[in-house]
């Protein structure tokens, strides 16, 4: 038997990943790896070759045919979804501002920078497109022994009783308190460096940690052309109940079309302060989950010492 997550780009993916390969978690499951990841991203066809006992995750962009094309007979997989408008928006921040600069994003990042709002997140919604089949391939899969279909939504609501509903799905073991242990190390509020979930900093990869933040940057412009080339996504997703859901969307939406620079000069500028402000946040955010660390590592000696 082999364990897959099956997601898309800005659900949570990684997030997702490192609390079910925690050590504390991990290290309960006899016989279970973690598969490296062949050049840095897996593909459902690597995952067919890793052995028996391999969690491979996150495996992006499947379909539910290819996977029950690659799976073995009683292999298991979690495919998470999210409501693909706010997987846009984070998705146009995240290669404007925050992504770790790979190969592929230094391709578009100074576009992305050179664009007003409303650009980037054109740009992103072409971006979904391409995938947008796969993740309405899982819509509205029930339940079985070897699939389980979840939302993003869903999981940041209510983690413990999600992540728990992932571990007896896979048959793992971990108590409650080292499950909820492992949940707080890894919090948006710990990882951001200490704000909520809402309180949005765009140079951040850790943006927002809230969902429905969409509404907040489609107009009935943006709205109408994604239900155009996606035509009931949303509803197949249970989004949306009709779709027509565009034409409640206001028709504007301050600061959309703001932000674009003049030049590629003013875009190299602009490129050199967010780099500098990404490598900031993510220097803070390192910063509060080493004092974290310390703080845990202080309370379980503190612990040992009171124990008789």
């Amino acid at each position: 038997m082999r364990f897959a997550h099956i997601t898309l780009g800005k659900a949570g993916s990684q997030w997702i990943k490192d609390v079910l390969s925690d050590p504390d978690i991990f290290s309960l499951q006899r016989g279970l790896r973690l598969a490296p990841p062949p050049g840095g991203m897996y593909s459902i066809a690597d995952f067919a070759k890793e052995p028996e006992g391999s969690f491979v995750a996150p495996i992006y962009h499947v379909g539910y045919s290819a996977w029950k094309t690659y799976a073995g007979k009683d292999d298991r997989c979690i495919a998470v979804l999210r409501d693909p408008r706010d997987s846009i928006v984070s998705w146009a921040f995240s290669t404007a501002y925050s992504h770790v600069t790979e190969e592929h994003i230094q391709i578009i990042r100074p576009t992305m920078l050179a664009l007003d709002l409303r650009g980037k997140l054109e740009v992103a919604m072409y971006t979904f497109w391409e995938s947008s089949a796969a993740q309405r391939s899982w819509a509205k899969k029930p339940k079985t022994k070897t699939e389980y279909v979840l939302t993003y939504e869903w999981i940041i609501a209510d983690q413990k009783k999600a992540f728990r509903s992932i571990l007896d799905f896979f048959g793992w073991k971990a108590p409650d308190d080292v499950l909820q242990t492992v949940i707080d190390r890894l919090s948006f509020t710990t990882r951001s460096g200490g704000r909520k979930p809402g309180d949005k900093q765009e140079f951040s990869h850790y943006r927002n940690g809230k969902a429905g933040d969409w509404k907040n940057y489609f107009d009935r412009s943006l709205a109408q052309r994604f239900e155009a080339a996606c035509p009931d996504l949303l509803k197949d997703l249970g989004y949306e109940k009709s779709s027509d859901w565009w034409k409640t969307v206001p028709e504007r939406v301050a600061g959309l079309d703001e932000g674009a620079v003049g030049s590629k000069k003013d875009s190299k500028g602009l490129q050199a302060t967010v780099d500098a402000l990404t490598k900031k946040n993510q220097l803070l955010e390192e910063v509060a989950q080493e004092r974290l660390e310390a703080l845990e590592n202080a309370v379980h000696i503190a612990e040992r010492a009171l124990s008789p």
